[in-house]
């Protein structure tokens, strides 16, 4: 006799069923391997990981505990990426096919770890799972599940990490990451380098953060570069708290000016201010404003540009797609400022009054 076929509620228990059978999306199975590889390389288990890792197993963040001064380490790294990836040797693992966000974060992983995380990335350019497949109209398959959000803020990577990564990311590499955050990590302008010449052949990163790097005028060519890739997918670069100054923001217009991607641009803290080489620079953004189709905001915070700067700006923030721009006011005139403002908010009320006409039609 056929097997009746489950309706209704229990179609949707099935599912969650066949979903919490599955070993690769089992984050105690995932704990209980981390815990495996380490005894097989001889270091111990970092015990806070359990906690931190969600039910679901979908999001992983793991942070460093300042208080007891207990990481993860870069050993604990290549334990847990090898735990991720199910690799031990002499043992059969299944690969943890659940993760969509993993967040490392200062954990002292170091260059080593990123290593290995980007050993990770290369293996496992697109998860593959098996799938189940139930009769037609019954049970939706279970679908493999990519990585997608990657945070290694604050683990003190340099630019072997950077490198690494880079490679990892490039053309025939991972292809399911779409946002990368590398804030606070000492990657200076040659890992910076490194990193962006991989991302330079990437068509699916749309967000990558590179706050606090100790980047410096020198990055500003390797950055343009990867902007000019004609199929960059990247939306969001964020610069913040680098050292790019005027000559850096001008290496980084010639990647601009040949740039159709990019919605979100942030140079906030840059060093940028009223120098003849600093004016140069934002005279070239300014006309880059003008011409680019896609840019809607700007940081360009904690740059004292002054009335001079902003007045070079202001026919650039005059495009009307420029929604938002947050500049700096300290030594500009009360005008040029308020005029600043005025257009960039003028245009977001016409974006907004747009939306609203569409609607109605």
């Amino acid at each position: 006799m056929a097997k009746a076929k489950p309706k209704g509620k229990d179609k949707a228990a099935t599912a969650t069923a066949a979903k919490e059978g599955d070993s690769g999306c089992n984050t105690q199975t995932l704990y209980n391997n981390y815990v495996k590889v380490c005894q097989s390389i001889g270091i111990e288990p970092y015990n806070d990981l359990m906690q931190i890792v969600t039910t679901t197993g979908e999001q992983i963040i793991i942070t460093g505990n300042s208080t007891d001064k207990k990481f993860l380490s870069s050993g604990g790294c290549r334990a847990f990426m090898n735990a991720l990836a199910g690799k031990l040797e002499g043992a059969k693992m299944e690969t943890f096919t659940s993760l969509k966000d993993l967040r490392i974060c200062s954990s002292n992983i170091n260059d080593s770890g990123a290593v290995a995380v980007a050993t990770f990335l290369r293996g496992h350019a697109e998860v593959k799972h098996e799938v189940i497949k139930p009769d037609a109209d019954d049970v939706p398959a279970i679908q493999p599940v990519k990585l997608q959000f990657l945070d290694l803020s604050d683990n003190h990577i340099g630019k072997i990490g950077a490198l690494h990564l880079g490679r990892a990311l490039e053309v025939g590499g991972n292809k399911t990451v779409t946002t990368l955050i590398m804030d606070f990590n000492p990657l200076g302008s040659e890992g910076a380098s490194s990193l962006c010449k991989g991302i330079a052949t990437n068509s699916s990163l749309e967000v990558l953060s590179l706050k606090h790097c100790n980047i410096d005028s020198m990055g500003g060519e390797p950055i343009a570069a990867m902007l000019t890739f004609k199929r960059l997918a990247l939306k969001t670069l964020d610069l913040s708290g680098n050292s790019l100054g005027g000559l850096g923001l001008n290496r980084l217009c010639k990647g601009l000016e040949q740039n159709w991607s990019l919605t979100t641009f942030r140079l906030a803290g840059n060093n940028i201010r009223q120098s003849d080489e600093d004016i140069a620079a934002l005279e070239a953004f300014g006309k880059v404003l003008l011409t680019h189709s896609k840019l809607t905001e700007i940081d360009f915070n904690h740059n004292h540009i002054g009335s001079k700067g902003g007045k070079l700006l202001l026919p650039g923030v005059q495009n009307k797609q420029i929604t938002t721009l947050q500049i700096s006011e300290t030594g500009m005139d009360e005008e040029t400022y308020k005029a600043l403002f005025r257009v960039s908010k003028g245009n977001k009320g016409k974006t907004k009054s747009k939306k609203k006409s569409a609607k109605k039609k």
